[in-house]
């Protein structure tokens, strides 16, 4: 109820249209890619296809990253925001991902990488 509240509350003082209520999700990821040729070449233009597809926008893909506080130990970072959780997790869930999906784990480090599903904005618990 919070998370509507605040989400209409926005909408009404910036006027944003009633589309603009949809709740935003994000797909983070912070890999160590051990296999650049197979990475690049097998995974990447699939994976990319297959965000576009589900309506998806890279935001961030850069093996460069700034540390600011505490240790980061990857070479490839990547944020990518859906419209919907719906539509992140149908881009996850697809029979195209699914197919490629091998191939990222074969060409990462599968210990230490990480791939997280976070929605835009959660108003803090009282």
């Amino acid at each position: 109820m919070k998370k509507t509240l605040t989400a209409a509350i926005a909408a009404a003082t910036f006027g944003l249209p009633g589309a603009a209520l949809a709740d935003p999700v994000y797909i983070i990821a912070t890999i160590t890619v051990n296999d650049w040729e197979s990475f690049n070449a097998d995974y990447a233009p699939a994976a990319v296809g297959g965000i576009f597809a589900a309506g998806g926008e890279l935001l961030v893909a850069t093996p460069e990253a700034t540390v600011v506080e505490g240790s980061y130990d990857h070479n490839w970072t990547v944020v990518v925001r859906f419209p919907s959780e719906e539509a992140a997790t149908g881009f996850y869930e697809s029979a195209d991902y699914q197919a490629v999906l091998p191939v990222r784990l074969a060409a990462t480090n599968t210990d230490t990488s990480v791939l997280v599903m976070a929605p835009q904005f959660v108003p803090p618990a009282e």
